[in-house]
């Protein structure tokens, strides 16, 4: 029910494992503060706005392959500082589904099956309280990401990624997999090879940030191998995304185009007032069948300036400020302290 836990503090730990919950009304798990809440191995059918809303918190862990079948937006709203989210499978990620503010994130091993909107757009980082020394930093690797029917357009949108201090913190994005099917992240694989539509992508939510241009390269610079999916099952192929992609894109008089012939929308001069380019709209438009013209493939026109380092075996304060990351290192999983 509502508000159950309102107004309490859990100076300890606060747990829920292997717990199985259809709808989690608005504010359910609401708390001032806890010092660590951690969700392992548990199913939700849904969660509503605000289902879980902490004030403050010391941890947030949803680990363990939790199974989450919907998230409506602004379903999940805490302020952290650690958070951890690894392991897990979601279906169907509405708009804001994580407003998060965090000190250190760790997104990892993750399947989402399918995004509405831009589920990571209030995803931001924040300094440490107190000024004290603390790691600082955003892991998101090994996510698979299985655009179930498609990719929505920014949906990977994230502009609070550059509030992060790329000097001082720790970062990790690395092997997150699409799959190769232009049909269903053309406007991915258009923007890694051509750096098509940025200007609509970094009018996401600017007044939040800027940082989604730069997030997004870098998923598609470090982007793994493709899957392959037959209804929920999915596996890895041996080709790499950034190999389809210098495959599959077709430049035609100055239109980018699939293979199949699917034209790849360029927002940048169809939308006509800025709100167009906030709100998410589908990428594809309808080819005319009957006509054909010459083709010409194309290679990438980005290349990683990524600092190269080999990550840490634990997660202690470097002396040293780690730099940005495109490294395909081993990274552990937060763990809870």
């Amino acid at each position: 029910r509502r508000y159950a836990f309102r107004a309490t503090e859990v100076r300890t730990r606060f747990y829920l494992g292997e717990v199985q919950m259809a709808a989690v009304v608005p504010m359910a798990l609401f708390f001032d503060y806890v010092k660590e809440f951690s969700v392992f191995a548990s199913k939700f059918d849904r969660l509503s706005m605000w289902a879980i809303k902490i004030t403050r918190c010391g941890e947030l862990n949803i680990l363990g392959m939790t199974h989450f079948a919907s998230l409506a937006a602004h379903a999940i709203k805490a302020r952290c500082e650690k958070f951890s989210m690894a392991y897990n499978w979601f279906g169907n990620i509405h708009d804001s589904a994580f407003e998060i503010e965090y000190v250190l994130s760790d997104i990892q091993g993750n399947t989402f099956n399918s995004l509405g909107g831009n589920p990571f757009i209030d995803l931001k980082p924040i300094p440490p309280e107190g000024g004290e020394k603390q790691l600082t930093g955003f892991v998101f690797r090994e996510n698979k990401f299985i655009s179930d029917p498609v990719l929505p357009f920014g949906s990977l949108a994230m502009p609070g990624f550059d509030k992060l201090h790329k000097e001082n913190a720790y970062i990790d994005i690395d092997n997150n997999q699409f799959p190769c099917e232009c049909d269903a992240v053309g406007w991915l694989l258009a923007y890694g090879q051509h750096g098509y539509n940025s200007k609509s992508i970094g009018e996401i939510a600017k007044v939040k940030g800027t940082g989604s241009l730069n997030f997004i390269r870098q998923v598609y610079l470090t982007s793994g191998k493709c899957l392959e999916c037959v209804h929920s099952e999915c596996r890895s192929t041996d080709e790499r995304l950034l190999e389809y992609a210098s495959n599959s894109i077709i430049v035609d008089d100055g239109v980018l185009r699939c293979g199949s012939g699917v034209v790849i929308k360029n927002y940048d001069s169809t939308s006509a007032e800025p709100d167009l380019i906030i709100i998410p709209k589908s990428w594809k438009h309808s080819k005319d069948a009957d006509k054909t013209s010459p083709s010409r493939r194309t290679t990438p026109a980005w290349t990683s300036t990524a600092a190269t380092w080999t990550p840490p075996t634990s997660w202690t304060l470097p002396n040293t400020p780690r730099k940005m990351n495109s490294s395909s290192g081993n990274v552990p999983l937060l763990s809870p302290s």
